[in-house]
């Protein structure tokens, strides 16, 4: 993955950067997080008040994140830096922390009131407007009936805010509990075993951004050693104050609020007497005077698609059908993040740029989604799945041609680029994945010289036999 800096949206708005160097200060080597942090907290400010027209239906602006990547690596801590400014820019948030149904959907309750019984309804973390951090994701991921049922909640709290999709229905012994959600869902976990099968089944996954990310040794000693520089010293000053970051959330949701009341031609004092049903009436009828697109915006769009079905070249049917599922998620994601950057740009106006922008994320994102999905084990590789990736490896050596050196490393010396493209062909993966597996599994099994900045491989005597 790219430094954060090497993004456009990070080079172009100061802001931006700006947030992502506080996010790093707490959670270290976590840059594609950091920046899908901001679009959640953007999201979860403008769903009051944006809708984002499409066909005869509607996206709204939410961001959900799905993390997953191993213990004490950062997840946690980053919310510390997430939910402080979600507290200093007055955004709702809470935490998930029990795997009940009523505390998702809520629940009916009784009380005693001058000796008559009187139930009402308690509401549930999926009810209204919040930012709410879903600290235990495994819970998702673990194959009883509570989870299923849980998933299937999650999954209509995703859905487009004022579709009838959107709607969370319980029918429990004392009543019937209907909620509607605006809720942004921030969800990590550890990767627990078989969490890949639960992904590729799952029909939340395609409602999400997922991220993965591996820590392994190098990377936890790099963060320790940056870690201990930090000790003693003072916090170096920031090109953008923490205050600044929350006023532009604040500014933002004033900012939002009045494009709504200007082109509906509603008064403050009318705004915030009507109930919430008929303020999701009033942003549909003007979603489409609230933010609209101009001419370069669908050219954009178009190389933005041709960009991310080029990453499905080379993959086997099985996993290519799998990934072609979650497009028309990377496509929303698309549109929802480029209007997230006209937010940026105090614009209401969308554009290719802002197009271009989004790809620059969600490209890299579904590269990584790929890239994981291809791996065959969920935690570690088993001894047989290692043995069967070598052998690939040496027929693809096989099968390209041999170049002879006339010194004194001698014949047999295979292209490094062509015996990785072959095994990509064998086992119909991705450049990205086929050189990850040369490097976990076949590195070891050749020696390497360099001619002309071309890489030979020979195989190693006896690297072959299983």
């Amino acid at each position: 993955m790219r430094h954060y800096t090497e993004y456009l949206a990070v080079q172009k708005y100061p802001l931006f950067l700006g947030y992502l160097e506080h996010f790093k200060q707490t959670s270290m080597e976590n840059d594609i997080p950091g920046m899908l942090s901001f679009f959640f907290l953007q999201g979860q400010v403008a769903v009051p008040f944006v809708r984002i027209p499409w066909g005869p239906s509607h996206l709204d602006p939410r961001v959900h994140v799905f993390w997953i990547q191993p213990s004490r690596s950062g997840k946690s801590v980053a919310w510390e830096f997430i939910g402080d400014i979600c507290k200093e820019a007055e955004i709702p948030t809470d935490i998930y922390t029990t795997g009940t149904d009523a505390a998702l959907i809520g629940g009916w309750e009784e009380e005693i009131i001058d000796g008559e019984t009187v139930k009402h309804l308690k509401e549930g973390l999926l009810d209204g407007r919040k930012a709410l951090n879903f600290d235990e994701g495994s819970i998702i991921l673990n194959p009883n009936k509570h989870s299923q049922e849980t998933v299937l909640y999650l999954q209509s709290a995703c859905n487009p805010v004022g579709s009838n999709n959107n709607i969370l229905v319980k029918h429990t012994k004392a009543g019937r509990i209907e909620t509607e959600s605006l809720v942004s869902m921030w969800i990590t976990t550890f990767p627990p075993s078989r969490v890949k099968e639960y992904v590729l089944t799952k029909g939340i996954f395609q409602r999400v951004l997922l991220f993965w990310q591996d820590w392994d040794r190098d990377k936890r000693l790099g963060v320790s050693m940056k870690r201990m520089e930090m000790a003693f010293k003072k916090i170096p000053k920031l090109s953008v104050e923490q205050d600044e970051l929350v006023d532009y959330f604040t500014g933002l949701t004033k900012r939002l609020r009045d494009r709504v009341l200007n082109v509906s031609e509603v008064s403050f004092s009318e705004w915030d007497t009507m109930n919430r049903l008929d303020q999701e009436e009033l942003i549909q009828t003007h979603m489409h005077e609230i933010f609209s697109a101009d001419e370069s915006f669908y050219p954009a769009c178009y190389d933005a698609i041709d960009d991310y079905y080029s990453l499905l070249d080379g993959l086997g049917a099985g996993i290519g059908d799998v990934v072609a599922s979650f497009m028309p998620a990377v496509e929303n994601y698309t549109v929802i993040f480029a209007t997230h950057m006209a937010m940026l740009d105090h614009s209401w106006v969308v554009n290719g740029e802002h197009v271009d922008m989004a790809k620059d994320i969600l490209y890299d994102l579904t590269k990584n989604l790929i890239l994981w999905l291809e791996d065959e084990v969920e935690v570690g590789f088993k001894k047989n799945e290692v043995g069967e990736y070598k052998k690939k490896f040496a027929i693809a050596y096989q099968n390209t041609d041999a170049f002879d050196f006339d010194d004194a490393r001698g014949v047999g010396w295979h292209r490094k680029t062509a015996v990785i493209q072959e095994y990509m062909k064998l086992n119909g993966v991705t450049r990205g994945t086929g050189w990850n597996h040369f490097g976990k599994f076949a590195k070891g099994m050749f020696d390497s010289v360099k001619e002309n900045k071309v890489v030979y491989l020979r195989m190693v005597e006896g690297a072959n036999e299983s």
